[in-house]
């Protein structure tokens, strides 16, 4: 249940030990674990190497424009692609997702499903466009495209981000929109992307206020729309838990939120502390009895099936 960072372009011999020992579900790579084709290549693969039997995910944010990791990608970014016909779109996600299957990824926390209704927008530049209509089909014909290779999908950011200006790498954004609207316009690329099979949905740092006061991945309410009002029983992934957006509360508590909210997959970007001590707090809470072993099963359920399903 937990996705952690490493530090640079190769395995120090302490992150080799670790994931040996702790099997995570996964590795982010961002920009500073990127150097040369090659040295991607014999990264993803040290990484692979330390559990064979399950290899960790090994993940990035390749949307593409704004938010690149790799240099060689085929495809331009989301809002020149959200001009394109979906015919065109598909290509370009399956290019591009054959290109990272060449490094070895396993996921890409793309496309983004979030709409940019306004310019100061904090997704604008990084999203298909302003209309509802146009980003959902943007988002369907992306993930039809990447569908066909074996690089597994994440549209993000749940609720949807397009209509604050925050950036919640540095604080908290307040999502004040009514219900019916959100249902109308925003949620709607996150509907379709689901109808579409999407394996997987990220939360985003921010407030849904029609909903409560917490962040939408530590919000029991927005996991249960997501799985009861827009019925997706696949993987649910936080954002970044390292974000400024969190800083309120404690590393050991968001664990605590998070999974008492139904996340499946706990991301790290930034380290609030040793991967062996977060995974030890979740596990002691399992025996102490304060999280139930059903709920850590279900869990792990989705995330094993994600990765059986997925194309070979």
């Amino acid at each position: 249940m937990f996705m952690f960072p490493i530090s640079g372009t190769m395995l120090t011999g302490d992150e080799d030990a670790w994931l040996r020992d702790l099997k995570p579900g996964g590795v982010i790579l961002v920009q500073h674990n990127f150097g040369s084709e090659e040295e991607v290549r014999a990264l993803v693969a040290a990484i692979h190497a330390t559990n064979p039997e399950l290899p960790p995910l090994a993940a990035l944010d390749q949307e593409g424009g704004i938010v690149s990791r790799i240099v060689d990608d085929p495809a331009p970014d989301a809002p020149a692609l959200g001009l394109l016909p979906p015919g065109e779109i598909e290509d370009y996600a399956r290019l591009r997702a054959e290109t990272l299957a060449q490094y070895g990824f396993d996921v890409n926390f793309a496309p983004v499903a979030d709409v940019a209704f306004s310019p100061d927008s904090f997704m604008s530049g990084r999203t298909f466009g302003s209309d509802p209509a146009i980003v959902a089909e943007g988002v369907v014909a992306y993930l039809a495209g990447a569908g066909e290779t074996a690089v597994l999908h994440c549209v993000k950011h749940f609720p949807g981000h397009g209509r604050v200006s925050v950036d919640s790498h540095e604080a908290l954004p307040i999502l004040t929109v009514d219900k019916e609207t959100w249902i109308d316009e925003d949620a709607l690329p996150f509907e379709a992307a689901i109808d579409a099979g999407a394996p997987m949905v990220m939360l985003g740092h921010l407030v849904a206020s029609m909903w409560d006061d917490r962040p939408a991945t530590l919000s029991p309410e927005t996991v249960r729309v997501l799985r009861e009002d827009l019925e997706f029983a696949g993987v649910v992934v936080t954002d970044d838990l390292f974000m400024g957006a969190l800083a309120e509360w404690g590393a050991f508590e968001i664990i605590d939120l998070a999974v008492a909210a139904g996340v499946d997959l706990l991301l790290y970007v930034g380290l609030p502390d040793a991967p062996d001590s977060l995974v030890a707090h979740l596990a002691e809470r399992v025996e102490r009895g304060s999280i139930a072993p059903e709920r850590i099963a279900a869990s792990v359920e989705r995330l094993l099936r994600m990765q059986l399903d997925r194309v070979v």
